[in-house]
């Protein structure tokens, strides 16, 4: 596995990726993308480790800390680099039907666009044309 990345943000931007990777771990489940689905529960599972302190096995761990905390999420480049994709799928999706988190995810998404530009990461020129370039 890569070297991680520290990219910090309130827990209530994390709690969008966690929500999204969430969802598409599902959707990559059924009828998509197995190794997806895979490693968008790697980065939830990191969340988990990392940010609610949760042990398998133990009761009672895993307890998120309040909203408005700051958290400091390690993932591999390849785990940001989904993150951000998975924002954007979540936010295409949410803007059709019309969910209110949309433009938050937008938002999360250029903020790791920005720190991963910041850290020299390349970002696919595609993922970058939504106003994160």
């Amino acid at each position: 596995m890569s070297v991680g990345l520290i990219i910090t943000m309130p827990l209530r931007q994390w709690g969008l990726v966690d929500a999204c990777m969430d969802h598409d771990a599902d959707v990559e489940t059924v009828g998509g993308d197995r190794r997806r689905a895979d490693l968008a529960r790697s980065v939830r599972r990191a969340g988990w480790d990392q940010i609610a302190r949760w042990t398998p096995g133990v009761p009672g761990s895993g307890t998120w800390p309040p909203p408005d905390e700051i958290v400091k999420p390690k993932l591999t480049i390849a785990q940001w680099l989904l993150t951000v994709d998975v924002l954007e799928r979540w936010a295409a999706i949410g803007e059709r039907a019309g969910h209110p988190d949309t433009a938050a995810r937008r938002e999360l998404r250029d903020l790791i666009f920005s720190r991963l530009r910041a850290h020299g990461i390349q970002i696919p020129p595609a993922w970058g044309a939504s106003g994160a370039s």
